[in-house]
């Protein structure tokens, strides 16, 4: 299973929309650097052209109108009555009208100039070449200001946009996240109630959630429910036929005596445990937090019963047990600790083929190890232990007791911990 840590849909969505809304800003600073500074060329371009157009103006109303000719505006009728230090950086066969041109060259003062010429020719064939000359240095500051003025704007503006879309999307979380919210509440009810009554949720695709949900919920709870009522049947039913039975046993047990009666004390011993697993069956389909009545166990003697109940199992097989048992006495559920034990010990003794299985048991814990040998085709694990390990488990983990299997180097481990 994947170590990658969940997260909420809202902080899914807030860093992708946090990562749109950088990208998005990126985007819009950079398209603002380049309009202004197209927006910056355009207006120095149609500025030139609108003075052409005044300087046509003139120039038709008074044939001896006096064409402009200073350090920052010049206007010929010809080609050829342009300076040649300025005619020179540009070509005339390429030039194409009302189209305006520019270069950074040397003015007559030395310094750095933008010098942008402009051919106008009017609808009737009317041309004027019209050049501007300004400082690079004063027109860089000019260029520089403006953009400056026209970002700080737009980055305001951007600003509330942000705020605006901001307040918008938060408005959106909330709208949408009480939905699922409800959806959340609803399934924490559903989840100790299979039968809570269906409820109707402003999406329709949580409507349909909810309603595959509750009837997952409803079969899962109905077939404990079957689960649950079998076990309890079953228990009560196995109940008399016991305790029959251990009548039974319990006369022949006085009325015998010489061999038959080690039979006799091997039944009632089967049949007593018997019992032990039907009571704690009964106690595990209740659902009951109430727990079986505790009395005093003597682990060594305990221990050794339950070793010389369980050593017919190994009989034919070079297997011996081993006990580390603490000479203490502990009050503790006794029925159900002898089930467990006795479920742990019979597995250790059915899946050891030889060598030794040893039994740690002391006053807060119980360790029990032994060798396996298994086919390379089998598995060897919680499952393949069969029912035994499961209801250890189910026991353990109602009453409170920490278990814990692992397999290790060929050898199988169960850990129970009660402390």
């Amino acid at each position: 299973m994947s170590n990658v840590k969940s997260k909420t849909l809202a902080q899914q969505l807030r860093w992708q929309l946090l990562l749109v809304a950088v990208a998005f800003g990126l985007a819009i600073v950079i398209s603002l650097s380049f309009i202004t500074w197209r927006s910056v060329e355009f207006a120095a371009d149609n500025l030139l052209k609108m003075e052409a157009l005044a300087l046509e103006k003139n120039a038709r109303a008074d044939t001896s109108f006096q064409l402009p000719s200073n350090q920052y505006l010049q206007a010929y009728r010809r080609w050829d009555e342009i300076p040649q230090t300025l005619a020179k950086s540009f070509s005339q066969d390429a030039l194409k009208d009302n189209k305006v041109y520019e270069r950074q060259l040397m003015n007559e003062a030395g310094e750095e100039a933008y010098v942008s010429l402009l051919r106008h020719v009017s609808a009737d064939g009317f041309t004027l070449y019209i050049l501007s000359s300004y400082s690079s240095k004063e027109t860089d500051k000019f260029i520089d200001r403006v953009t400056t003025y026209m970002l700080r704007d737009a980055l305001w503006l951007l600003l509330f946009i942000y705020i605006v879309l901001f307040a918008l999307i938060y408005w959106l979380f909330r709208r949408t996240n009480e939905p699922m919210l409800l959806l959340s509440r609803w399934a924490q009810n559903l989840k100790g109630d299979g039968r809570l009554a269906p409820e109707e949720f402003p999406i329709s695709e949580l409507n349909a959630l909810a309603a595959q949900l509750k009837t997952g919920v409803d079969r899962i709870t109905e077939y404990n429910l079957r689960e649950q009522q079998f076990l309890k049947h079953a228990s009560h039913e196995m109940r008399t036929p016991l305790a029959t039975i251990q009548a039974c046993l319990d006369t022949l047990d006085y009325q015998l005596s010489g061999p038959e009666s080690k039979t006799v004390k091997r039944a009632l011993k089967a049949s007593d445990n018997m019992r032990r697993l039907s009571l704690a069956l009964l106690w595990l389909a209740r659902e009951s937090d109430r727990n079986i009545e505790n009395r005093v166990l003597h682990l060594p003697g305990f221990v050794a019963e339950q070793v010389e109940e369980h050593r017919y199992l190994i009989q034919d097989r070079a297997v011996d047990i081993k006990q580390q048992v603490e000479d203490v006495e502990i009050d503790i559920e006794a029925d159900l600790l002898q089930i467990v034990f006795a479920n742990l010990l019979r597995n250790a003794c059915q899946y050891t083929q030889s060598g030794m299985i040893t039994i740690a048991m002391n006053s807060t814990s119980l360790t029990i190890q032994n060798p396996i040998e298994l086919a390379p085709e089998c598995v060897s694990d919680y499952q393949s232990f069969g029912l035994g390990l499961q209801l250890v488990s189910r026991i353990c983990a109602k009453v409170g007791w920490r278990f814990d299997f692992s397999e290790r180097d060929d050898h199988a481990k169960v850990s129970l911990d009660w402390s």
